[in-house]
Formats: C-alpha cells, sequence, structure tokens
C-alpha cells in the first residue's frame, strides 16, 4: 500500500492505524463466542489506540469499527442488548484512556484547533484527478528519483492523497464483489465507496461537505484525504477475502477473472494515455511517448502481468499460482516505493540527524559559559540581515539545520516548534507564530521594536546565511500584456492581506510609468472605483508620487468568472492580462490576473516605493496578489526582481537600508557556519525577573504595548518594571529595588523554582507559559498563579528574601487518573464474572 510508505514521517498515524485490524479482529472473536476476554480486549486496545497519540486516526477507526459491529451483529441475528455492549465497549476504552483523553481536551481548548474553519476543514481533500493514482501512481509525476523521474505537476504533499494499493488488490476486490456478496463483502465494499467520497472533502458534488462541517468534534481535522486509510484497508480486506473466494470455489470463474482483467488493464492504458494531465512531461526534454516514461509503460506492464497471473490462479487455484500471484503484488507494490523508501526517504549516513550540528556545539558552549542562565533560540528558515528588510519570498529547498524540532533533541530549547496543538495564546505572544514554528510578521517581530521575543528569552536567532547579494541589475522584459513589458516569470509573492505594504527598493532608474499584474481575493463586496492599494514611487531628490489601484478600472477578483462569483460581484472585470483554467470544488472555470499601468508627470529617477492594501469595509479578508511590477521608459522596461521586495506593517515607517551594522544594534552577529548563521539578541529578558508595577489592560491593548514597546501615550514601556495584567490584583506599585534579583534554582518540565530577593514588594515574572494545572508557592504557601505580559506565569511576592515553586498539577490528569483506575477495576470485575453478555445465534 503506498499510503501508508508515504505518511511514514507522520509516525503517530501509523502506530493509531496499526492498532484496528486488532481491533476488528477483536470484535470477531466476541461475536463467534461473547468470551469476556475478547471484550476486554477490545476495550484495551481502544485505550492503546488512544494512547498512539493520533485523534483524527482514532476517530475513524472507532466509527468504522463501531460500524463493522453493528451490521455484523444484525447479520448474526444477535438481540438488541448485542448493540449496548459494542456502545460499552467504546465507552469503557475511552475511559480507560481518560488519563490521556482529558488532558489533550483541556489542551484543545487552549490551542489553535480549539476552532477550525471550514477552508482548514477542508485542506488537503482529495482532488478527483488522483483517482488515476489507482492504476498509474505517477501519473502526475513524482516518484522516488531512481526510476521514476518526472516532475510532480500536481499540488503539495503527494503523500496525503497517495491512492495506489496495487493492481492485483484491485483485480481481487473486484472479483469478490461480484462472486461473493455476502455481508462482509458488501460492508467491505461499502466502506470503500463512502470512505473514498468522503476523502473528496470539499470537491464532494453540490458542497455536501459543508453538512460534515457541521458535526462536532469531526470538524476539528482537517485533511479529508486520510480516509483514504480505510479505502486502502478495505481494498486489503477485500482481496484477501478474493484470494479466499477464489481457493474455495466449487465452479471455475476464469470468464470473470478474465472480463475484470481486460477492464483494469483498459482503465490503466486509458490513465497514461487519454486521461493523462497535459502538464505531465519528463525529467529531460524529449518528447513524451509511453515508452520513454516508466511512469507511463510500467503501469501498463504491471496490469498486463497481474491480469496474467490472477487469470491463471483463479483458472488452476493451485499453490504455484498463488505464489505468482503474490510475486507479482510484491514486485508490484516495492517497485513503486513501498521497498525503496528506506532508500530516498531516510537520512544519509553523513546527515546532521546523525551527529551533532555546528550550531548545536556553538550553543552548548555558550551554555556552559553561564549554566546558571538559561535562554532559548529561535529558528527561521530564511535568510536574514539586520540592517535590510526582510523579503517575503520563501528561500527554495529544505534546510535541515533550521528545522524547530532538531534541536530539542540536543536539550536547547527553541521558541519555535512543529506543534500540532501549539497554544493560541502563545502564538499570537510570539510574533503570531504559525504551528510550524514560522513568524507571521517577521520584519514587525524581528526589526522592529517589538518585545515579543524579548519576553520570551529568546537570546539566539538562527537564519540562512546570506549567500550571494541581491543583483543589482534588471532582468529581462520579454513578456507583453497590455503594451507593457514584464519579466517572464511571476515574482511568487504571496497576498498581501488589508492594512499591510509591500516595499521595494531599486537600482537608481529614470522611468515615465510603473506597470503591474495583479488581482484580487475575497473582493466580491468591493464595489467600482473603490480604491484597493495605494501605490508610492519615491525619486531620488525625496519626492513622492501616489496612485489609486481601483476595483473595476485596474483589478478585479481572480475568480471573477467563476459562476457563484460573477452573481454576487458588485465591480466589473478589469483589464485581463493572463487566464489560466480552474477545476476545482467550486467547478471549472478560467482564473485571471489584470494589467495596469500609471504615468508619472515626468520622467523621474526611481529608487523606492511600496503598495499599501486598503481596509474596504465589509470585505475583512480582502487581499491583493501581485504577480509582477515594471517601471518603464518609453520602450524601455525594467522589470522588479522578488530580491528587491519586502513585506511590512502599514503603520510602520519603511526602514532606510544602512550598509553597516553598528554594535548597538539589538541582532549581533554571533556565528557563521555552512548553513546557519546565528545572531545574538541584546535586547533579551532572563528567564525570570522582577517588576515592580503593575499596569491593568485589555487583551488588545496588552499585545499592542508587548508588539509596539510603547504603552497608547507613546511612553516606553520596560518590562523589567512594569508587568502587564489583565484585572485588578492584591498589589501596590512600589520604588524599584536595584538589586533585586530572581535566579533560577531548578528547572524540570513539571517543576520550576526560582529564588527571589527585593527590599520592596514585587511581581516575579517567570517567562513560561500560563497554562491550567500549574500551582504556585512562596516559601511553603499556595498563591495566586497570575497571567503576566499576555501569556507568561507570575506571582506577587513581599519584600525580603523567598523561595518560589511552581509545579504542574493539573486537575485534567487527576480525574482522567480516577476514570482510568476505576475502568479497569471495572473490567478485572466484570471479566471475572460467570455469566455471559449474550448466547451465539446465527453463523
Amino acid at each position: 500500500m503506498r499510503l501508508p510508505v508515504e505518511q511514514i514521517g507522520h509516525t503517530n498515524i501509523l502506530h493509531t492505524a496499526a492498532v484496528m485490524p486488532w481491533m476488528l479482529w477483536a470484535v470477531d472473536g466476541y461475536l463467534r463466542n461473547g468470551a469476556r476476554r475478547r471484550g476486554v480486549l477490545l476495550v484495551v486496545l481502544i485505550a492503546l489506540q488512544v494512547f498512539a497519540g493520533h485523534q483524527q486516526t482514532l476517530v475513524y477507526s472507532l466509527v468504522l469499527a463501531g460500524a463493522y459491529a453493528f451490521v455484523m451483529s444484525r447479520s448474526l441475528h444477535k438481540t438488541r442488548p448485542t448493540y449496548f455492549a459494542w456502545a460499552a465497549f467504546i465507552v469503557s476504552g475511552l475511559a480507560l484512556a481518560a488519563v490521556q483523553i482529558l488532558p489533550t481536551f483541556e489542551l484543545l481548548r487552549n490551542s489553535l484547533r480549539a476552532t477550525a474553519t471550514y477552508e482548514f476543514f477542508g485542506s488537503f481533500s482529495l482532488p478527483p484527478r488522483f483517482l488515476q493514482t489507482f492504476f498509474a501512481p505517477y501519473v502526475l509525476g513524482g516518484g522516488n528519483g531512481l526510476m521514476f523521474r518526472a516532475p510532480y505537476i500536481e499540488r503539495p504533499f503527494f503523500g496525503e492523497y497517495a491512492a495506489y494499493a496495487g493492481i492485483l488488490t484491485l483485480m481481487l476486490a473486484a472479483f469478490v464483489m461480484i462472486s461473493k456478496r455476502d455481508t462482509r463483502t458488501k460492508f467491505w465494499a461499502a466502506v470503500f465507496v463512502v470512505a473514498l467520497f468522503l476523502a473528496l472533502g470539499r470537491f464532494m458534488p453540490l458542497g455536501l461537505y459543508q453538512i460534515f462541517y457541521q458535526v462536532p468534534l469531526l470538524n476539528l481535522f482537517r485533511s479529508p484525504a486520510r480516509h483514504m486509510l480505510e479505502v486502502q484497508f478495505a481494498l486489503a480486506v477485500l482481496a484477501g477475502r478474493g484470494i479466499t473466494a477464489i481457493r474455495s470455489a466449487e465452479r471455475s470463474r476464469s470468464i470473470t477473472a478474465m472480463l475484470i482483467g481486460i477492464v483494469v488493464f483498459v482503465i490503466t492504458c486509458m490513465a497514461v494515455t487519454w486521461f493523462r494531465p497535459a502538464a505531465f512531461h519528463l525529467s529531460r526534454d524529449v518528447p513524451i511517448n509511453v515508452l520513454r516514461a516508466p511512469e507511463l509503460f510500467l503501469p501498463v506492464f504491471i496490469s498486463l502481468l497481474s491480469a496474467i497471473a490472477f487469470s491463471m490462479f483463479v483458472r488452476s487455484k493451485n499453490r504455484r499460482a498463488l505464489i505468482f500471484v503474490f510475486a507479482v503484488l510484491i514486485f508490484d507494490l516495492f517497485i513503486y516505493g513501498s521497498g525503496s523508501a528506506w532508500r530516498t526517504h531516510s537520512p544519509e549516513r553523513n546527515s546532521e540527524l546523525w551527529r551533532e550540528p555546528e550550531a548545536v556545539t556553538f550553543l552548548r558552549e555558550h551554555q556552559a559559559q553561564d549554566a546558571s542562565t538559561r535562554f532559548r533560540i529561535l529558528t527561521q528558515d530564511q535568510v536574514f540581515d539586520p540592517s535590510l528588510p526582510i523579503s517575503i519570498v520563501t528561500p527554495e529547498g529544505f534546510d535541515f539545520s533550521l528545522q524547530p524540532d532538531i534541536y530539542m533533541m540536543h536539550g536547547i530549547e527553541n521558541a519555535a516548534g512543529y506543534d500540532g496543538f501549539g497554544l493560541s495564546r502563545y502564538s499570537r505572544l510570539a510574533g503570531d507564530m504559525k504551528v510550524w514554528g514560522e513568524l507571521t510578521e517577521p520584519e514587525r517581530t524581528l526589526r522592529g521594536d517589538s518585545r515579543e521575543l524579548d519576553l520570551l528569552n529568546v537570546r539566539y536567532l538562527l537564519t540562512r546565511p546570506i549567500a550571494v547579494s541581491a543583483p543589482k541589475t534588471f532582468p529581462s522584459a520579454p513578456a507583453r500584456y497590455g503594451n507593457q513589458q514584464f519579466a517572464d516569470t511571476d515574482l511568487g509573492l504571496s497576498p498581501i492581506p488589508s492594512g499591510q505594504r509591500l516595499s521595494f527598493n531599486v537600482p537608481p532608474t529614470e522611468v515615465d510609468r510603473i506597470a503591474l499584474l495583479t488581482s484580487l481575493n475575497w473582493s466580491d463586496v468591493v464595489p467600482d472605483h473603490i480604491a484597493v492599494a495605494a501605490i508610492t514611487l519615491r525619486s531620488q531628490d525625496g519626492k513622492t508620487f501616489d496612485f489609486e489601484l481601483r476595483a473595476g478600472d485596474h483589478t478585479s477578483e481572480w475568480s471573477y468568472d467563476r459562476p457563484d462569483m460573477r452573481a454576487r460581484i458588485k465591480h466589473k472585470r478589469a483589464p485581463v492580462a493572463t487566464s489560466y483554467s480552474v477545476d476545482d470544488a467550486n467547478g471549472k472555470f478560467a482564473g485571471h490576473t489584470y494589467i495596469s499601468s500609471f504615468a508619472l508627470p515626468a520622467k523621474t529617477v526611481i529608487t523606492s516605493g511600496s503598495i499599501t492594501v486598503a481596509t474596504v469595509k465589509d470585505a475583512a479578508q480582502l487581499s491583493l496578489t501581485v504577480g509582477r511590477i515594471s517601471l518603464a521608459n518609453g520602450a524601455q522596461a525594467f522589470p522588479l526582481r522578488s530580491e528587491w521586495i519586502t513585506k511590512d506593517s502599514s503603520s510602520q515607517a519603511i526602514p532606510a537600508p544602512s550598509v553597516t551594522v553598528s554594535s548597538d544594534q539589538r541582532w549581533k552577529k554571533a556565528a557563521d557556519f555552512k548553513d546557519v548563521s546565528i545572531f545574538e539578541n541584546a535586547r533579551m529578558l532572563p528567564r525570570a525577573w522582577l517588576a515592580n508595577e503593575a499596569r491593568v489592560l485589555p487583551e488588545a491593548e496588552m499585545l499592542q504595548v508587548i508588539r509596539t514597546g510603547k504603552f497608547t501615550d507613546g511612553k516606553v514601556w520596560d518590562p523589567r518594571q512594569v508587568a502587564l495584567v489583565e484585572g485588578k490584583i492584591d498589589f501596590n506599585s512600589s520604588s524599584r529595588d536595584a538589586n533585586a534579583s530572581a535566579i533560577l534554582i531548578t528547572h524540570e518540565p513539571n517543576r520550576v523554582i526560582v529564588g527571589a530577593k527585593s527590599t520592596e514588594p514585587a511581581i516575579l515574572v517567570l517567562s513560561e507559559n500560563h497554562y491550567p494545572g500549574w500551582r504556585a508557592y512562596v516559601d511553603g504557601n499556595l498563591v495566586d498563579t497570575l497571567r503576566i505580559d499576555y501569556n507568561l506565569r507570575g506571582v506577587t511576592i513581599p519584600a525580603g528574601e523567598h523561595r518560589i515553586e511552581f509545579v504542574y498539577r493539573p486537575k485534567s490528569v487527576l480525574i482522567g487518573l480516577v476514570i482510568s483506575l476505576l475502568t479497569l477495576i471495572g473490567l478485572a470485575v466484570w471479566w471475572n464474572l460467570g455469566t455471559e453478555p449474550f448466547a451465539i445465534e446465527g453463523g
């Protein structure tokens, strides 16, 4: 099966899925003889799935096991109490794992996934085009790079959509559905159809997936394509039953087998010829034909070989034919990656995974210099120069040394990390950090006056090194749209949301106009002639030139021709520059970019500029995609390079680029290695400190103070002096003790001890997450734990010398442990009772 191989990076998915067959085996055993040990085993297996750690796969498995138990009970004419028994088993399994489930729900309530938008819920839906990969797995490109080298042409993350289960698997499954239509066959056939339909997600016809979005709990999971796990499991079960049906058949079904083989062979041929995507191409520049591409001719060959093996087995039913069937199937799956993934997907011997990275050695040396001072790092897979605006273009390739979870393996705390249940408040405090550790607004967080990273005790920033400076010359302009010339490729910029801005610096160039290719997103409510962006050009002599980019005149909605959009859009279609075909859940339509140009009053030497997206009433999600920008002077065009463009907030001043990095700047270069540059944060705050004043602020205003470093009256905020709180606390501001200290004594995952000394009452601020379950003790006395500076932990302390201990004792774990223990005792008692729950009837 291709899917488990592609999901090998998600070990918790595989661990959870691996328990599912055992659950079904326990269900079958309980149905046969009603043995209590099988019921207890089922309960234990459900709990084991919970502990395996992937909630989505757990829910899908429970639904599948429950449906299987219900259907098979009905087919065996069990009595109604049997249905209650299955429900009791599932509830008991969940109760046995309550020690894991309750803390997980507590985490969920505080995480970014507490709620999910429909866009998130429907992400990673299975595009219908991927149904071709049931017959030709690499007809869309991709592959292991050994034999299959055609470039991948579809959406990212092929592993989420992998459908291939082997040609013989399809033939055997089809055979049993035709020749042995008993309850089990019908059930697994229904599972295949229903799970495949669910995998389509937002590609379902008539928007039916919207209905599933209304189902509590299920609407928290994204990637409906993961229903392919049930699809492939159902195929495997049907194929196994097909082998059994063939060997036990009283009469030959060779004609049926021949027809199945022919049909599968013909479909495979059609998949690699008539239905092959037009964008499919080879890694070398040669004409495409079936015999030149193993992605195309191997499916045909394997389909033919599978049909021969299948027909021979159906005709003879002997062991040799069965061995040949298995040999062909193994060869089939092996050649498509099931046997080579260990080579192509595993780190090589010289990989940094097997040794200590140079950056880790550097950080450990600095840790050893002052063992009493703890600090965090922040990794960002981005080129960074403190003296220049941060590029908004995502670097190409994969830099192992900057993956956030790597450093935790070496005992170095990272303020970033890949965390599917990232805390929502922490995310907002840490620069609106995404669940994979990327900053949403790196310009604000790294180069502005923000104190976000300072509060989080970030001492070192690890980024990609600056290999080569950006080119200083304009590229060629071979593309022409609407009498304007552009570069031949797009800039590759992400959409600019409302209120944000692109800035660019260019070599001084005399021009008479600027031209753009743009499109709008989520702009259906924007009326005609409304300014959606402000364009500013700056000349060498300091003059500025402003232009308005208006909806309907200069730019329009990218999906203007989508039928539902045309029915409600409020602005006209601007002059079209480029069009492209779109085939998604909303149907087939043409997407567009739009051409616009703006003339300067006279020829002027331009050095920089910006594009600021407006905030439009009722269009909260409005954003602008800028595809290409060209400056022009008569017949000569000067296309901009992506390296010259940066992104910042519209409320920030555009920083003037400087040539040198002075010693008093925030980020100082500490080290340079092959793949990593390390900068030291001169404004880092310690892991614990004492403040002598508290100021009550609402959440939104508190975040604004942290992100700007200033109060609304313009006064600079000093976190060492003023602690920000959300409500009134029992503390009176005091004068600052210049000799006050807070020293970290013990730092463990569930226990932190700080020694504090001050001649005045103070607020101890600990740079750790405020989270339910943490209790604070001052000199052994329980005190209230405060939320400080939006999401940090703190307590008030009187004057003097004190020992403050933070201990993690969550009620969710304690309550869950009690429930789990009581369930375990109940199971033991039930197992030892003599009466079986029901008598076996039927076959």
